[in-house]
């Protein structure tokens, strides 16, 4: 015998989420989904071939031994490389796990202007306003 007051949980009881967060979380979801493939890649080339950015055996034993990030960059390649050094190193194991982490991280932008659209759309101005000024900051934070 059912009591009268006893909840059933049925799909309708399920609250429903905004598009604008599904169409957010969706992108964000495939980007890192992208960038983590790329930077799978990118370590497996790091250590299965000699094509390097920086030495992986040098690079793990100068962590191990404590040394700060202005040393391991001066003893792998001369100098600490400004902005974002990945991009002309694509073709090496370095450059490739670099690129997929950026990637994964740039992933942001288009999921807030993709939320940013949905919200003009629903005629929520003041929050697709916002969403598009959240954009612009990330995006000037990633340009340096």
């Amino acid at each position: 015998m059912k009591k009268e007051n006893q909840q059933t949980n049925s799909e309708d009881d399920c609250p429903v989420a905004p598009i604008a967060g599904v169409v957010y979380g969706d992108i964000i979801y495939w980007g890192t989904i992208a960038g983590t493939f790329i930077v799978i890649a990118g370590s497996i080339m790091t250590f299965v071939t000699k094509n390097n950015y920086i030495d992986p055996n040098y690079l793990l034993s100068s962590i191990w031994e404590g040394r700060t990030v202005e040393e391991i960059w001066t003893g792998a390649v001369g100098a600490q490389p400004d902005g974002h050094w990945y991009l002309s190193q694509l073709g090496t194991g370095n450059g490739l796990t670099a690129g997929g982490i950026a990637l994964s991280i740039f992933s942001v932008i288009p999921g807030i202007l993709g939320a940013a659209f949905v919200l003009f759309r629903e005629k929520q101005v003041l929050f697709g306003s916002l969403a598009i000024v959240g954009a612009i900051i990330i995006l000037a934070a990633m340009i340096g």
